[in-house]
């Protein structure tokens, strides 16, 4: 019995997980409605994973500023 409620657990937060990052996307990806924030722009040059050196961050959808945002480093992966 007790598995069974385990088991349930399990893919609860699994579902939690999978509506989290929808959630996210949703706001994220429609600022006008959602008040969220969202980049706005991107300066510099791309390095070989196509980031950008720099991204502009808008606070909110309406706003006419923005933040910067620097890359401090490259990306890099677990090396396992």
């Amino acid at each position: 019995m007790t598995e069974d409620y385990y088991e349930e657990v399990l893919l609860l937060r699994k579902k939690l997980a999978k509506f989290e990052k929808l959630d996210r996307l949703i706001k994220h990806g429609n600022p006008e409605h959602s008040g969220y924030f969202f980049i706005c722009g991107e300066a510099g040059e791309k390095d070989s994973m196509g980031l950008p050196e720099k991204i502009m961050v808008c606070p909110a959808y309406g706003l006419d500023g923005f933040a910067s945002y620097k890359k401090d480093r490259d990306y890099s992966a677990p090396g396992w």
